[in-house]
């Protein structure tokens, strides 16, 4: 018998157990196959990055023993140290391409590429099942496209997709990986990224705050594991200068490298990216349902990430990936599925079959680089040693490598030179006034620019430099008198 005034509470029922969403058999298995066949594609190509050559140099230096910091050993006109920030992979590359060529190069890009794939549908396999998680990570893979080049940066993107991988895995049980140390310590050898690695850290632990889901000391545990990330990256062959490293070499770069400017609204990597993290807020809110601060707080650095620059565009898509995978999968209203031993072991398996398909692909197609002046081989190699070359900029890194006997006015590594010198550079590019004093400065008596360029024809025309060589894009002039 109820008392007067008062209602009697409804029978509290357990709630309904969560329906299983069942994809056909052969749907996960398509989608698996085509993103492996097409990251292949696109990863079987020539080397083609103006960096690559650098790179490769820096490699062979630490394999003869150079120095990790220090003077440059290269060019003349560098007034600040080089910094050996990326070391681990180039010797690695540079390796490669002792033991079988540029196609071993190639090779270990195109690997690197299937290993980010793994890397993405991993992260995004604990919040989705197989079909959405993959979806994402095609997404993910995209929006890092244009930034997905035989450079060490490549490793970045896969140690951080592992990384965050790891982060959502700490969110769900609330266990730090004590890895994920000796991880950024490789990370810090290889990419100047590495410091994103331990931002994600203290991302997670905010939005676990934030959420109610941890205290005061679980929170300071967990942030452990960033703050040692940051300690031992002081602790490779460069020390402690590292932490520092990619706020000089920003200072500098901002100004005249793209990459490290602000993104445009056009760069349609960027439009992926901020496409994967709107499609997420649309789905949160037509959901009704409330959305996790964390979720909210790595949805804003995915936004932050895309726009502050453009080298940053594909850590933007990295960080979206498991929140778009999460806000498909919660379109199914089911729990995801636990990826078992033989999804693993399939994933597994076809990653690395792809990868043994593409030795000899690029053995086929990567035996010639691509996009730099090879036709003025024999004639620079005849050039005696020690000869200053006016050099075109995004051909540098190539004559760097290629011709080591001859000396470049500059090169890519813009962080080593004094900012005027770049602007002094440049402006001879253009032909602007004090052009002709900057060619007398550097002591070039030779040339490799584009022929069409300003300055190729202002020096024929004005100073009459003369065409000894050329190809399709390039020419090679020598000053007058020049033997």
């Amino acid at each position: 018998m109820t008392l007067l005034g008062r209602r009697q509470a409804p029978a509290k029922t357990a709630p309904a157990p969560a329906t299983e969403h069942r994809d056909p058999q052969w749907l996960a298995p398509a989608f698996a196959l085509f993103t492996i066949v097409a990251t292949v594609k696109l990863g079987v190509r020539a080397v083609s990055d103006p960096d690559t050559w650098w790179h490769l140099k820096t490699g062979e230096l630490v394999l003869h023993g150079g120095s990790f910091a220090g003077p440059d050993p290269w060019v003349p006109a560098s007034t600040r140290p080089f910094v050996l920030t990326q070391w681990l992979p180039e010797v690695v590359a540079a390796r490669a391409n002792e033991l079988v060529g540029l196609p071993g190069v190639a090779w270990l890009r195109c690997a690197a590429m299937l290993a980010l794939l793994g890397a993405l549908v991993w992260a995004c396999r604990r919040v989705a099942d197989s079909v959405p998680a993959v979806i994402a990570a095609i997404a993910a893979l995209v929006g890092t496209g244009g930034s997905l080049s035989e450079r060490p940066q490549l490793v970045s993107f896969v140690l951080l997709a592992v990384t965050v991988g790891v982060w959502w895995r700490t969110a769900d049980d609330l266990r730090p990986r004590w890895w994920l140390v000796p991880l950024t310590w490789v990370w810090a050898c290889s990419h100047g990224l590495w410091s994103v690695g331990p931002v994600v850290g203290v991302v997670f632990v905010a939005g676990l705050v934030l959420d109610r889901r941890v205290g005061r000391a679980a929170a300071l545990r967990l942030l452990l594991v960033p703050a040692l990330s940051v300690v031992v990256a002081a602790l490779t062959p460069v020390g402690p200068r590292l932490l520092l490293t990619p706020f000089e070499v920003g200072s500098t770069a901002s100004r005249f490298v793209q990459e490290w400017q602000p993104t445009t609204v056009t760069n349609i990597f960027a439009i992926v990216a901020l496409a994967m993290v709107a499609t997420t807020v649309l789905v949160w809110v037509r959901s009704g349902r409330p959305v996790a601060w964390l979720s909210l707080l790595l949805a804003a650095a995915s936004v932050v990430s895309t726009l502050v620059m453009l080298r940053t565009v594909a850590v933007g898509a990295i960080l979206a990936a498991p929140l778009l995978a999460g806000a498909l999968q919660g379109l199914r209203s089911a729990r995801p599925a636990t990826a078992g031993r033989r999804e693993v072991l399939s994933w597994l398996g076809a990653l690395v079959a792809a990868a043994a398909v593409a030795m000899p692909l690029c053995a086929h197609v990567a035996a010639r680089p691509s996009g730099v002046p090879t036709g003025l081989m024999a004639p620079l190699s005849a050039l005696p040693k020690g000869t200053v070359v006016l050099d075109d900029f995004a051909q540098s890194g190539w004559l760097l490598w290629s011709q080591p006997q001859l000396v470049p006015v500059i090169d890519l590594r813009s962080e080593i030179y004094d900012p005027a010198y770049i602007d002094a550079y440049r402006h001879a590019q253009a032909v602007q006034p004090g052009w002709r004093e900057f060619v007398q400065r550097t002591g070039a008596r030779v040339a490799v620019l584009e022929t069409r360029s300003p300055l190729a024809l202002a020096l024929r025309e004005e100073l009459g430099w003369r065409v000894t060589a050329s190809t399709a894009r390039f020419s090679l002039l020598v000053a007058p008198g020049t033997p």
